[in-house]
């Protein structure tokens, strides 16, 4: 009658001891001892055991979803900004300056994977950085993206050579020339290259194209603003002359004349331009106003002195 029992007892406890072994019960082994050497009450504890193991594991198992979940949303709202990495600009340059190895890299990465163009200034700040890796990825965007603006300028001039009486052809080659010179990609000869590319552009659509009075005086802007940036002063003046003749009651070509004026040390230029402000009594924007009145009062006359010598 005793051996019927231990031989079941014994069985029981093979068979427990396997489970466990094989990952089907999830109780700890150190219950064994108990369930072999206390046959009714050890065979109670370990399936209690296993009851409380299993429910713990069910807790953390949906525990661990709805941080999934959860994560997921985050990752998800992410994606759906529009322009995600602007806020990594002021982080950027904060990084850089606190020395932050992993959030230079981190936020680096993050930018190239987005529109590196409007982050230029960032990423010539970065390439002056201690940090090799910060220094090769920063370096690695700025050539990539001058690359991709060469190959572009290069298929857009080639089309409108192949056109050159589309406005519109002229007009996308245009904003990408002045896009490329604008963005801080280019420095020194090939900066200065470019720009009298975009002289010779800008001087073929005012001379063929049929422009209203409207797009011949952003044309015209256009060409001083580049003209002054090269110092070629005969064309700047060609061009600030030519809007005054031509808009005698508009303030651009006056404000044109004062630039010139400053650039070229001309006191009598600027002199000349504030009279014929007020003898013709024209009608300036605000900031128009506060650089006339700079240059007539006392001081501006001082500063006009000291512009000039």
């Amino acid at each position: 009658m005793l051996f019927f029992p231990v031989l079941v007892h014994c069985i029981l406890c093979l068979a427990a001891f396997l489970l466990m072994k094989s990952g089907i019960l999830k109780s700890s082994s150190a219950v064994m001892p108990i369930v072999f050497f206390i046959p009714v009450f050890g065979f109670l504890c370990l399936f209690v055991l296993e009851w409380e193991s299993r429910g713990d594991q069910e807790s953390k198992r949906e525990v661990g979803i709805e941080k999934l979940k959860i994560n997921d949303e985050i990752h998800r709202s992410i994606l759906m900004e529009e322009e995600p990495a602007r806020d990594l600009i002021v982080p950027l340059q904060e990084a850089l300056l606190i020395n932050d190895a992993s959030t230079r890299r981190q936020l680096i990465m993050d930018i190239l994977y987005h529109d590196t163009g409007e982050y230029v200034d960032v990423l010539n700040k970065a390439r002056m950085n201690d940090d090799v890796e910060v220094v090769h990825y920063a370096t690695t965007a700025m050539v990539e993206l001058q690359k991709d603006y060469e190959e572009q300028l290069k298929t857009e001039r080639a089309a409108w050579e192949d056109e050159k009486d589309s406005p519109a052809l002229s007009c996308v080659y245009l904003r990408t020339l002045e896009a490329y010179i604008d963005s801080g990609l280019l420095e020194g000869n090939m900066k200065r290259s470019r720009q009298l590319e975009l002289d010779e552009l800008l001087e073929y659509k005012i001379r063929h194209d049929d422009n209203t009075e409207e797009e011949e005086l952003s044309l015209y802007q256009r060409r001083f603003d580049n003209s002054l940036s090269l110092e070629e002063y005969t064309a700047a003046d060609t061009c600030a002359e030519h809007v005054l003749n031509k808009w005698p009651q508009m303030e651009e070509g006056y404000l044109m004349n004062i630039r010139l004026g400053i650039q070229r040390r001309e006191r009598e230029r600027i002199g000349r331009m504030l009279g014929l402000i007020e003898d013709r009594k024209i009608y300036l924007s605000p900031d128009a106003r506060k650089t006339v009145e700079f240059w007539k009062d006392d001081n501006g006359r001082q500063k006009t002195e000291q512009a000039t010598e």
